[in-house]
């Protein structure tokens, strides 16, 4: 795994000091060397993890006659078997999986990549047709941006070297700001800045003298396939089982994220029948109960004989660790397990290089707590509207919701179940993702984010549509290709990239292997989620590999309590901070109001003034920097 970054120019050519300037801002992606390149109009600049080719695979790489030049980020699983195709013709000078882009590239041009799988971001230069190509990989697992003012492009892995680059941000795209206050993340392709982007997953970029272009080069297949319940069982384990394996690929030590839930588990227990030696699992657990599964993970770590590792971490370390991380944030990004995700990643980095997660089955399969919310709120809007608006939702909402204890988090549950009652698919979506309540009285001069978010997955739902087969167009099976296509890169993925690659270490995702998404994402909704359990078919499939205990429990999240810490502990921090803040974005005022009903218990806005706070400390940062 590697840090990318570069600049293309047809004013000037870039300088080195420039270069090394943006690679430093992603170091921690590359600690054991660092590249560079430059001809005419383009430069690159690299940082490796070495985890593949440890003594050939330093970067940039070139073609034979050095007319073709790459750097890259990320792992190709299937570079043995191009490997193989490509040798007849070409000559091979190292060991890595990075050559096969430059000889895959000189037989079939931009379209190359429909050849790829695995996980990638890559620039390419073609001295001959001068001409830069940049791409991410199918499911939007691993980063690229780029900035384009009209004179020149910088592309990385991070926003922050692209700041560093020369290239003229823009200043604030509003809209961005509204799409945060709406997800608590800004989805791509925009960035916080009005002239820098994110590509999308599957899209390729193409900068030449005519200027930039992009293109879709992929989009999920998904055929109608009209299995019995027992043909996917067996179809669905060969393909994970094939996916777990292409991911044991590396010259490094290599272990596994362990939960304790489902995902992570059915991963760990692949893992130790393909793997000769005991698997290494590594456990986070928090001493507050409500957040603390590592009980579970000691069951799937008993069961397998893993060699296991468990670190216990306090409500002191996970708030001590919040600046660390925060600060580092090129752009707002308001997912709390961010800060337990770099914890977990931290201390498993002090013993292996690479880590298997459970990433993408919760989407592919119907595991989040808001699947069940949508599989019953068919029956809930079966109710007269009158008993619903006049009667249940008012009685539920005076009820006090809080994340300190689990009365209060099921009350919390039932309010949010609650304001998924809509009868529009894309309505009913955003109240299960929304970050402000209904009743949260913050003015805003950016527009509405309730309604720019709504109107985003309105967007998202049409494209869905065009996926998925006829027979797939229930609306569980649309949100569940949403939140694979839009949520999962925009925000789940996104948070693992920066919470490992800021301890180097490099995280695979069996689970979003493209046999896989694709087979789950055919398969009827009934084989993921029934009145009684979801993720049915994944349990079915893998019940040998699960402890009993495991497979009876409910998903439970990876988060910290950040709502009663604004309580308590950072109160006096939150408040100093909104009140220094001063963008013309929102009413700081209204903020702070929110966060005294807050405090006081009236409402529970966690989440929201989670997102204002990481917004607040992002701001005051770019202002200090002479960013803003």
């Amino acid at each position: 795994m590697c840090g990318i970054s570069g600049l293309y120019s047809t004013i000037e050519s870039p300088g080195s000091d420039v270069l090394e300037q943006m690679n430093s801002c992603v170091e921690y992606r590359g600690p054991d060397e660092s590249g560079y390149f430059q001809d005419g109009p383009i430069g690159f600049a690299h940082r490796r993890l070495s985890i593949v080719g440890l003594d050939t695979g330093r970067q940039p790489i070139f073609n034979e006659n050095n007319s073709v030049c790459v750097i890259f980020n990320g792992e190709i699983y299937n570079h043995r078997e191009l490997r193989q195709q490509l040798s007849a013709h070409h000559t091979f000078t190292t060991d890595t999986d990075t050559e096969i882009l430059v000889h895959l590239y000189e037989e079939h041009g931009p379209s190359f990549v429909d050849h790829l799988r695995g996980m990638f971001a890559f620039a390419l230069w073609d001295t001959n047709e001068q001409r830069l190509l940049l791409a991410r990989d199918r499911m939007g697992i691993k980063p690229l941006l780029f900035a384009d003012d009209g004179e020149g492009v910088a592309f990385s892995s991070e926003l922050p070297a692209l700041l560093e680059s020369g290239v003229d941000h823009g200043g604030i795209d509003k809209h961005a700001v509204s799409e945060y206050f709406a997800f608590g993340h800004i989805p791509a392709p925009r960035t916080i800045f009005q002239n820098a982007r994110k590509l999308r997953p599957g899209e390729l970029a193409i900068v030449d003298e005519d200027g930039l272009r992009r293109e879709q080069f992929y989009t999920p297949s998904v055929k109608f396939r009209d299995v019995s319940f027992e043909e996917a069982t067996n179809e669905l384990r060969t393909r994970i089982d094939d996916a777990v394996n292409r991911r044991l690929m590396s010259d490094v030590p290599l272990g596994a994220f362990l939960s304790g839930g489902i995902d992570s588990s059915i991963v760990v227990g692949t893992m130790a029948d393909l793997m000769d030696e005991p698997v290494r699992t590594f456990t986070v657990g928090f001493d507050q109960s409500l957040f603390d599964e590592s009980w579970a993970a000691r069951e799937v770590a008993d069961y397998h004989e893993t060699d296991h590792t468990e670190f216990t971490v306090t409500a002191d370390e996970v708030r001590d660790a919040i600046p660390t991380v925060l600060d580092r944030l090129g752009e707002p990004f308001a997912d709390q397990s961010l800060i337990p995700t770099y914890i977990v990643s931290r201390e498993t980095s002090q013993d292996v290089k690479v880590a298997l997660s459970g990433d993408g089955a919760d989407e592919l399969f119907a595991g989040y707590s808001k699947y069940r919310g949508e599989y019953y709120s068919e029956y809930y809007r079966q109710l007269p509207k009158s008993l619903r608006s006049k009667l249940i939702a008012p009685a539920v909402n005076k009820l006090d919701a809080s994340r300190s204890n689990q009365r209060g988090e099921v009350v919390r549950k039932a309010q949010k179940f609650l304001r998924g009652d809509s009868e529009d698919i894309a309505s009913r979506h955003f109240e299960w993702n929304r970050i402000l309540n209904n009743n949260t009285p913050v003015a805003f001069s950016v527009d509405d984010p309730a309604e720019i978010g709504r109107e985003r997955l309105r967007q998202e739902h049409q494209q869905a549509t065009a996926v998925l087969p006829p027979n797939r167009q229930d609306d569980m099976s649309r949100i569940l290709t949403v939140d694979t296509q839009f949520g999962l890169p925009n925000q789940i993925l996104h948070k693992t990239d920066l919470a490992s690659m800021y301890n180097s270490l490099e995280v695979r995702v069996p689970f979003l292997d493209t046999g896989v998404v694709e087979y789950a994402m055919s398969l009827p909704t009934q084989y993921k989620i029934t009145r009684r359990e979801q993720k049915r078919v994944l349990k079915s499939t893998f019940n040998d590999r699960l402890p009993e205990a495991i497979l009876d429990r409910d998903k439970q999240g990876f988060d910290m309590p950040i709502g009663e810490w604004f309580k308590n502990e950072l109160a006096t921090e939150f408040e100093e901070t909104i009140s220094e803040l001063e963008t013309g974005l929102f009413d700081t005022d209204d903020v702070l109001d929110v966060f005294e009903n807050h405090r006081t218990g009236s409402d529970e806005h966690g989440k929201f003034l989670w997102s204002v706070y990481v917004f607040a400390r992002w701001h005051r940062r770019m202002k200090e920097q002479g960013v803003l």
